[in-house]
């Protein structure tokens, strides 16, 4: 979404929404991958009426907005979810766990440093009437683990803090860790632990197999996309991005406003 699609602030423009729905309205299956957390993206998913999955978490966690569900997770395993929150907590730094719970198909998201009761708001409710990434704090995010599964760790800060996380971690078995730079606030980095299984490009792959679609088409701008644009059958990225994914793409997009869902409805017009 962000820095792809989204390229006008923290909320879709409208021009960009207008465009979306008439992608989705000729029956084009056009979705979004993205890091945010599924209550910041549903409103998203809703308002350009996606048909086929949304992929989030980074990769974590598909949700359909058909069924209101989240139809498939790829959680940490529980032994180096808890080797991960472990180390982290040498740095005295907030850590966030996005977890999880199968009872009752729902996200919490557990904090183990609390400044502020409630850092966001959270008002996004299903069907089901739960409230996804409801936030409960915890001075140990490992007892979590015995009823839900990790999908998400992850830290924000400035560079050298999480830098020192990365090396931390990087050698646990059976994970993914990715340092990016937030989209949204210059000198802010994050930090993202997932399941070696998950990411956007193994979800990319599960997806279009899912679809039983003929070709994946996949648009990114950051370092974490990377995976996902090597798994796509054709990478897409932006004029604005690194060197590093302008060697692996297929296509660079121009810095328009509006470049993906254009390039979208051009290549269906073709």
């Amino acid at each position: 979404i962000d820095g792809t699609l989204n390229r006008q602030g923290y909320y879709l423009a409208d021009d960009t929404k207008a465009l979306v729905n008439k992608i989705v309205d000729k029956d084009i299956w056009f979705t979004v991958a993205t890091g945010r957390f599924l209550s910041r993206t549903l409103p998203i998913i809703e308002e350009l009426n996606l048909k086929i999955p949304a992929i989030c978490l980074g990769g974590a966690l598909a949700y359909d907005n058909a069924s209101k569900r989240i139809i498939k997770v790829w959680p940490i395993a529980k032994a180096a979810a808890e080797e991960v929150i472990t180390r982290l907590q040498d740095l005295s730094h907030r850590c966030h766990a996005t977890v999880y719970q199968p009872k009752e198909n729902r996200c919490l998201t557990a904090y183990n440093l609390l400044k502020s009761k409630q850092p966001y708001p959270m008002d996004k409710v299903n069907e089901l009437g739960l409230l996804h990434d409801e936030i409960v704090v915890k001075d140990d995010l490992r007892p979590l683990l015995e009823e839900c599964q990790a999908l998400l760790i992850d830290m924000v800060g400035e560079e050298e803090l999480l830098k020192q996380g990365y090396d931390l971690v990087k050698d646990i078995p059976g994970i993914n860790v990715y340092l990016h730079q937030s989209p949204h606030t210059p000198g802010l980095w994050v930090l993202d632990i997932v399941a070696a299984d998950s990411g956007k490009g193994n979800a990319i792959r599960w997806l279009k197999d899912y679809m039983k679609a003929d070709v994946s088409v996949a648009f990114g701008d950051n370092f974490n996309d990377l995976p996902m644009l090597e798994a796509a059958d054709i990478g897409v990225t932006m004029a604005e991005s690194p060197d590093s994914l302008k060697a692996v793409v297929d296509l660079v997009l121009p810095p328009t406003p509006n470049c993906v869902p254009e390039y979208v409805l051009e290549r269906e017009a073709k």
